[in-house]
């Protein structure tokens, strides 16, 4: 009988490894199969300079709120940087009136600092 009973309790340690190594396997690929929301993500990426390249893993991003209502998406979608970027020069886009522009980021210089160039 113990014989038996510790055959059970090894039998469930490697269906739990295996189901461990199953939903491991099931998120990793959740996460790298991921692909961008853009409908005109292929549009995009023939467009590209780098099309003959291996393609990356994309690095995606929450879809800003300025571009939810053109894009149609939810605010949950994700979209890759070169998507963004892209979109905020298409004309398609530019002309609608939902459009928002982005707000450049400015580059603060302290007066402060003095800079010194080639001194030796």
């Amino acid at each position: 009988m113990e014989i038996e009973t510790t055959l059970n309790v090894f039998g469930m340690k490697l269906c739990q490894t295996h189901y461990n190594k199953f939903i491991v396997n099931e998120t990793h690929n959740l996460e790298y199969n991921k692909s961008c929301s853009h409908s005109k993500h292929d549009i995009y990426k023939t467009q590209s300079k780098n099309t003959n390249t291996k393609s990356k893993k994309l690095n995606l991003e929450k879809v800003p709120k300025r571009l939810i209502e053109i894009l149609g998406l939810d605010e949950f979608a994700e979209i890759c940087s070169m998507c963004k970027k892209k979109t905020d020069k298409d004309p398609e886009y530019l002309q609608t009136e939902e459009y928002k522009a982005p707000i450049p980021k400015k580059k603060q210089i302290d007066n402060n600092i003095l800079q010194v160039s080639n001194y030796s």
